[in-house]
Parts: structure tokens; C-alpha cells; sequence
């Protein structure tokens, strides 16, 4: 069959064809819809990281608020401890020091002349004494400073008063020395009677 179309060319109907556009042209529109999907996603991961978090977090400060009375009992028992250990540790210092305070007494007394009397000792830490004492002689003081210079229990001892006295209308001489003890080892420190 054969068609006629009698209309004006301008009025004729054209054929139309069409084309698909080019797929470089859609590229670009695919980027863009990839990278808005990728962040859209890392949003929402990292949305759902920090509510796990926050109720990890809640959930911690809740046991630390539940375990808080404990948390300061343990600091008061150690506070406990640790002054308990300072009082030990003073009581075995001292217990250490016994024996060779015991020691340097006896030494001392060993120390003496006849005829001399040690009126006071006292301790002015760090294993220096202060002794007085009276007694007839200068010739006494030199022989006690001798003795006790010459015992293992002292390094040294200096005499810093001599001067003359009276007791009950006797003429004395009254001294007054300053020693330095030398501690011994532990065993050493036994008392030997």
C-alpha cells in the first residue's frame, strides 16, 4: 500500500530518530552519586560508633559511681598500711639500735678510770654522744679520752670542757666530750655479758 501524504511540506511529519546519549556524559553524575552513598554510609557507621560508645561510656560511670564506697575503702586500708609499715619500721629501727646502744654504755663504763663518774650521755644523732662527767684529775679525763679513742665501738672523741668544780666542797674536774660511735655489724651487736 502506498501512502500520500498531501500535507505541505512544512507540515510533513519528520521521522525522528533517536539516539542514546554518549555514557561519558554520565560519568561524572555516578561520582558524585557514589562518593554522596560512601559518606552517607561512613555518617551512619560513625553515627552508630558514638552511640555505642556514649552507652559504654554510661555504663562505665554507673559501675564506677556502684563501685565508688570500695574504691575508698581499699584507699583507706591502704592508708591504714602504709602508716602501720612507718610504725613497724620505727619499732625495728629501734630494735636495731638496742643492742649497740647497750654496747656503747658498756663500753663507756669499761672506758673509765677509777675514781671518774659519767654524770649524763646523750644521744645527738647520727651516732655522735655528748658524755660529762666528773672526776680528781685531769690525768683521769686524758686516760677515760684515750680508752675510749682506742675502742672499736668509737672513732673518735674530742674533748670540748675541762674546767675545775665543786661537789660538797671537794675540788673536782668536770669534762665534757663529744664521741662518735661506729656501728658493727648486726651479729657483732649481741650482747656479751
Amino acid at each position: 500500500m502506498i501512502r500520500i501524504n498531501l500535507l505541505p511540506r512544512e507540515e510533513m511529519s519528520t521521522q525522528r530518530s533517536v539516539t542514546m546519549p554518549d555514557l561519558g556524559t554520565f560519568a561524572p553524575l555516578v561520582l558524585v552519586l557514589v562518593a554522596a552513598a560512601t559518606i552517607s554510609l561512613g555518617f551512619l557507621y560513625q553515627t552508630q560508633q558514638i552511640s555505642t560508645l556514649e552507652t559504654i561510656i554510661a555504663e562505665e560511670e554507673a559501675e564506677s559511681r556502684r563501685l565508688a564506697p570500695e574504691i575508698a575503702k581499699i584507699k583507706r586500708l591502704n592508708e591504714q598500711r602504709q602508716d602501720l609499715n612507718d610504725r613497724l619500721d620505727v619499732i625495728t629501727r629501734l630494735d636495731s639500735d638496742r643492742y649497740f646502744r647497750v654496747h656503747l654504755l658498756d663500753e663507756l663504763n669499761r672506758s673509765l678510770p677509777g675514781y671518774m663518774w659519767i654524770t649524763r650521755c646523750e644521744d645527738l644523732g647520727g651516732d655522735s654522744y655528748a658524755v660529762e662527767g666528773v672526776t680528781f684529775s685531769n690525768f683521769l679525763v686524758s686516760d677515760f679520752l684515750q680508752n675510749v679513742a682506742n675502742s672499736p665501738y668509737f672513732a673518735s672523741v674530742d674533748l670540748l670542757v675541762s674546767e675545775k668544780g665543786d661537789i660538797d666542797d671537794v675540788q673536782v674536774v668536770k669534762f665534757r666530750a663529744r664521741a662518735h660511735a661506729v656501728r658493727k655489724p648486726a651479729t657483732a651487736d649481741v650482747f656479751e655479758g
